[in-house]
């Protein structure tokens, strides 16, 4: 069975923004789709192994995938859970679509409360835009449920604008500081005592677009990559020799054998990285450990796989 029950699917690593704490100047690997085909096979795949939830997102706008509610529906044909995260800039041709195709929650990253301030952060998209397709899929929404967050952080610092304007609106809002993003920003400090994220162990399935199975979604570049799950069969991936060396290297605390996680912010203590969420009530010591998605539905992830 899986180790964790949910998968990520990078439906696509092409993105329709440059968002200044994105490091999408430092992606370097080749840019793609995912294919529809190969996508059901997997799902097919995983659903059989103990997945409950599929989230199709990685490092890019799912929405520029022209299949994105086919997937949706795809997955939903076979139980299980669906979870995207967008920068809401296409939702206004697409919000009844994904609805219609039975999307269960909609995680949106609005960052500004002002055309001027949101420009800045979320290069090449518009404010008042993403903003009008937001409300307008709220009143079509259905069943979906929506997530909003901020980052706090240049001249972001006062979010309650960003509270008033959405709390009400919306079933749950977020304000985060901002990470590192693996080796590609440098928010946070990298130095300190250092103790496993956990994520080799028990997080979630990782598929990029091409099917390369990495660790966790900060690995942008794809610099650790752990083996194929659309050439290989996931279990294969999951107990082959990167993985299981990945795996000892942090419950032995031997970081320095994956240079990649060495640098990670995530290996350090960031309590304060979450400012604020009307999600839970857990306190910011166990919440910053658990993937955000696993917040979506406390009931779902027991406490003792906090990681």
């Amino acid at each position: 069975m899986l180790q964790h029950s949910e998968v990520r699917y990078e439906v696509t690593d092409q993105c329709n923004a440059e968002c200044v704490m994105c490091p999408r100047d430092l992606h370097t690997r080749p840019h793609g789709i995912m294919d529809q085909t190969k996508y059901e096979r997997s799902i097919d795949e995983v659903s059989e192994l103990g997945c409950t939830q599929v989230t199709l997102t990685g490092f890019g706008e799912p929405f520029l995938d022209k299949n994105l509610e086919k997937k949706i529906a795809y997955a939903k044909s076979k139980g299980l859970r669906t979870y995207v995260i967008t920068n809401a800039s296409l939702l206004h041709k697409r919000g009844q679509a994904i609805a219609d195709a039975g999307l269960d929650e909609l995680r949106i990253s609005f960052y500004g409360m002002s055309p001027e301030s949101y420009n800045e952060i979320m290069q090449k998209l518009d404010f008042n835009r993403s903003k009008k397709g937001i409300l307008e899929f709220l009143d079509v929404r259905g069943d979906t449920k929506v997530m909003i967050s901020y980052l706090q952080f240049l001249g972001n610092e006062h979010y309650s604008e960003f509270l008033d304007f959405w709390e009400h609106r919306v079933d749950s809002v977020e304000v985060w500081k901002p990470h590192n993003f693996g080796d590609g920003r440098h928010y946070r400090g990298r130095q300190g005592a250092k103790t496993s994220c956990g994520r080799p162990k028990n997080g979630s399935l990782h598929i990029q677009w091409d099917g390369t199975v990495i660790p966790c979604c900060y690995d942008f570049n794809n610099t650790m990559k752990l083996g194929n799950a659309f050439t290989t069969p996931v279990m294969e991936v999951l107990h082959g020799k990167k993985y299981n060396k990945l795996r000892k290297a942090h419950e032995k605390g031997k970081f320095e054998k994956f240079p990649y996680c060495n640098q990670c912010d995530q290996l350090l203590g960031h309590d304060d990285a979450l400012v604020y969420t009307n999600r839970h009530n857990l306190p910011n010591s166990e919440a910053v450990k658990l993937q955000n998605t696993d917040l979506t539905d406390l009931k779902r992830i027991p406490l003792a796989n906090i990681i």
